[in-house]
């Protein structure tokens, strides 16, 4: 019997150190594992932060379809490894309960440690692809020139990844600061030139006539800019009516304006370009006047400007600035034949957000009071649809997004006004939001921009579908 016990307890003495070691080894592969999980949801968490923070930016690189479809897998992947984690939190307090039993550990599934690892390569592959996507946008984002109609004068801005002079040299004039800067602005007193700028090997031409026979509306481009390559240049100049980016950064005007030094632009002031450098592009006062041959142009700008959150929104006291900025400047289009306003924000609007009341009534008032001051239309955009009103004589067009269509305030809230993808004719009055629903004439889901042609006694407003480039509006109004 003795020697049967001394028999068990040396094998028992052989057996445990290996025993002790394969415990050791399986708890070290079980943290290890659960280290590696841990690590994967981190980096899947940053991901969908840095990609939901700069949501917008991704999106006009991977297409609105692809991005979600390649998110939906993260997710997807996500919630198995939370699983996993979860599985590995439970087998290692299991474990460590047998083991304080001295019970040996059974080592890890391959098959799961497998799953672990592939879900950790792919995570870092789209961790990487994003990283460098996202990081693109701030290298070499040089830019222009872009020539913005300002006052009399003309405007000339570009913009270099390194401080630098600014000269542009004309077939008259060199015009010329040492200041060292990023942002490029010239003014030049001149309206139809060729010009060189230093730094740029190329020759570029500023042409605008005295008598415009066309100009376009586009808005809300947002830094996409599909719809502006190879456009046709049959106009004289092109009107931005705002959110020419998302947050007025050097690269998104980058993309917004590399195809745009063809044709003089004037711009509004959006929402979203109010939150960064706007003011380097559009060296003008919040609110302002600007004459275009014998055209007018009055632009406003109502909305908030603290943060992200508030700049979709209307400010009262902006409000009452434009109207009295309006009814002071409106004598400086006595000599115009024809007047227009412009503002981001819509005095009528099918959106989610519906009509900001107080700015509409004041937008009203002020139209009825000066009724015979060739006031012909009020060009808006913000809402990433086309509407069409008219209240009597004059028009009011929103102009379809020139940048992302895909109407993400009814995807997320399911609260715009009217949720068809086309109306017509005048609309059902369904809440304090609805103003000015007699006066509809159309509302359509599509990317559109508006080109405005003097004909004889007539302006004509035709809407051009920018996916298909064909007209399927045009409106006619006699003065």
């Amino acid at each position: 019997m003795s020697e049967f016990v001394s028999a068990t307890e040396k094998a028992e003495q052989v057996n445990l150190p290996q025993d002790t070691r394969q415990q050791r080894k399986n708890f070290i592969l079980n943290y290890f594992s659960m280290g590696i999980v841990a690590v994967l949801l981190a980096l899947i968490g940053t991901h969908i932060y840095i990609t939901a923070d700069y949501f917008n930016s991704f999106v006009s690189f991977y297409g609105y379809y692809n991005y979600c479809v390649f998110n939906l897998i993260k997710l997807i992947i996500l919630l198995f490894t939370l699983n996993m984690y979860v599985l590995f939190t439970r087998r290692i307090y299991n474990k460590g309960r047998m083991c304080c039993k001295s019970k040996p550990l059974s080592p890890l599934s391959k098959d799961q440690i497998i799953f672990v690892y592939t879900c950790f390569i792919f995570v870092i592959i789209a961790f990487i692809v994003d990283l460098v996507i996202f990081m693109n946008q701030f290298m070499n984002v040089s830019y222009g020139p872009v020539t913005v109609i300002n006052g009399g004068q003309t405007q000339i801005h570009w913009y270099t990844d390194k401080k630098s002079g600014s000269t542009v040299k004309t077939n008259s004039k060199i015009y010329s600061t040492d200041e060292l800067t990023k942002f490029h602005n010239v003014l030049v007193d001149e309206t139809n030139f060729d010009y060189q700028i230093d730094g740029i090997d190329a020759n570029f031409t500023y042409q605008l006539p005295n008598d415009i026979n066309k100009f376009i509306v586009m808005t809300d481009i947002h830094c996409i800019d599909q719809y502006t390559h190879n456009m046709d240049l049959d106009y004289d100049f092109n009107l931005l009516v705002g959110d020419y980016s998302y947050g007025g950064l050097p690269h998104e005007f980058a993309r917004t304006f590399k195809n745009m030094h063809q044709k003089p632009v004037i711009m509004a002031v959006g929402n979203h370009d109010a939150l960064g450098y706007h003011d380097q592009l559009v060296q003008r006062e919040a609110n302002f006047y600007q004459r275009i041959g014998k055209l007018g142009f009055y632009f406003l700008f109502v909305m908030k400007t603290n943060n992200l959150a508030d700049c979709q929104f209307v400010n009262d006291s902006r409000v009452d600035d434009s109207i009295e900025f309006l009814n002071q400047n409106i004598h400086l289009s006595s000599q115009d034949e024809h007047v227009f306003i412009v503002t981001h924000q819509p005095m009528y609007s099918t959106d989610m957000y519906g009509s900001h009341k107080y700015f509409t009534e004041q937008i009203e008032a002020f139209l009825d009071q000066n009724q015979d001051k060739k006031i012909r239309a009020v060009f808006s955009g913000h809402d990433h649809i086309f509407s069409a009103f008219r209240r009597g004589y004059q028009y009011q067009f929103i102009n379809g997004a020139a940048g992302p269509i895909d109407d993400m305030h009814s995807i997320l809230n399911g609260n715009r006004v009217w949720k068809e993808d086309s109306l017509s004719g005048p609309l059902e009055v369904k809440d304090d939001r609805c103003l000015g629903y007699q006066q509809h004439l159309d509302s359509v889901m599509k990317v559109t921009r508006t080109e405005v042609t003097f004909q004889g006694n007539q302006i004509q407003y035709t809407i051009r579908d920018l996916d298909t480039n064909e007209v399927f509006k045009v409106y006619m109004q006699d003065f």
